[in-house]
């Protein structure tokens, strides 16, 4: 053989080399394409089924709380139905008391947190808002005169201030 054959041949094989190591190369990238395709799918699916979980599992939730709300509803109607005379009147306002108790306790197994005004708070717009105001001398201007309402809390969220009266100074 020649010199010139020598090289080609050396070339061809080289070739021949570098060809099956691109052949494994492109089969190695498809196959980790693959891999990646396959595992991007899987969390798009993940996410959706994560989704309708998380809704059916709201649902659920609101349909306990709706259940409870209407046994209750159904008592404030029977109580409302029920004729009410002088004779029968102090047992309808402890019946409406039973129905008030029955709501609370409900609503406290939610973790529905009932706040009132202790005793010298002062007027504080996280977690009291003033919804009416009356003129006063035994109270500083922005002093809290009365609750109206209470507060709710659910956890530690807020979900209705404590309604409040507040002073103003007649000067």
């Amino acid at each position: 053989m020649s010199k010139d054959n020598k090289e080609l041949e050396d070339q061809l094989n080289q070739n021949k080399e570098l060809q099956e190591q691109i052949n494994q190369l492109t089969n190695e990238r498809d196959k980790y394409l693959d891999i990646a395709q396959r595992a991007q799918a899987d969390l798009v699916n993940y996410r959706k089924k994560s989704s309708i979980d998380l809704q059916e599992s709201e649902a659920r939730s609101q349909r306990r709380i709706l259940h409870q709300i209407i046994m209750i509803l159904d008592q404030i109607n029977m109580a409302l139905s029920a004729k009410v005379n002088t004779k029968t009147y102090k047992s309808w306002i402890e019946g409406i008391g039973s129905i008030n108790k029955n709501l609370v306790t409900m609503l406290s197994s939610f973790d529905l947190i009932e706040i009132n005004l202790e005793k010298d708070d002062k007027f504080d717009p996280n977690i009291h808002e003033a919804i009416s105001s009356v003129e006063s001398d035994k109270f500083k201007d922005g002093e809290i005169v009365r609750q109206i309402s209470p507060g709710y809390k659910h956890k530690d969220y807020l979900l209705r201030p404590i309604l409040v009266e507040i002073a103003i100074n007649k000067k």
